[in-house]
């Protein structure tokens, strides 16, 4: 049960943090995707419950921003389920499986956004977002995945231990 609370209070603490305090700090340009990244990092450890934790990060992050609603979270989860499809390949280190997944989900996160928000009526420069946003994030957004890795891990390991402890008991 804490493992859902501690879910949900990080997911939305990265949300406001994505969404209010990098474009502070950093202003329009590149900004990480830490939404994207934590729940491709979980989704690549645990499946099931990092897929419910994009569609919770991606519907706070569509309520903080100006992109219509459920464009974030759509591209949250199709990007793991790509990655979950392209999975297949035989990466013996987990940590270099992560990053590859966290990759993958940048690309399709962001040309979903991108569809996305020419549907919408917006105007897109191509271009420019991929080579300004799309390719940057491709690579600043797996590089954070290392540490984001570690600390799921340790959570997660954690978790678990703990729901032992609890069987044990019970």
């Amino acid at each position: 049960m804490r493992w859902y609370i501690l879910s949900i209070v990080s997911l939305l603490v990265l949300a406001l943090t994505e969404s209010s305090l990098l474009p502070a700090a950093l202003g329009s340009n590149l900004r990480p995707n830490l939404t994207l990244i934590v729940t491709a990092v979980v989704a690549a450890q645990l499946g099931s419950d990092g897929f419910a934790m994009a569609l919770a990060g991606g519907l706070l992050l569509d309520l903080m921003s100006s992109v219509p609603l459920g464009l974030t979270s759509l591209s949250l989860l199709l990007g793991n389920a790509m990655a979950s499809l392209l999975d297949r390949a035989p990466i013996p280190s987990r940590l270099f499986r992560t990053i590859t997944w966290v990759a993958i989900v940048t690309l399709v996160a962001q040309g979903v956004t991108l569809v996305g928000l020419a549907i919408d009526g917006r105007s897109v420069d191509v271009g420019y977002a991929t080579t300004n946003i799309i390719l940057p994030l491709v690579i600043v957004n797996p590089l954070l995945a290392i540490p984001t890795y570690g600390i799921v891990n340790v959570i997660i390991e954690r978790a678990r231990r703990e729901a032992r402890m609890a069987g044990v008991r019970s």
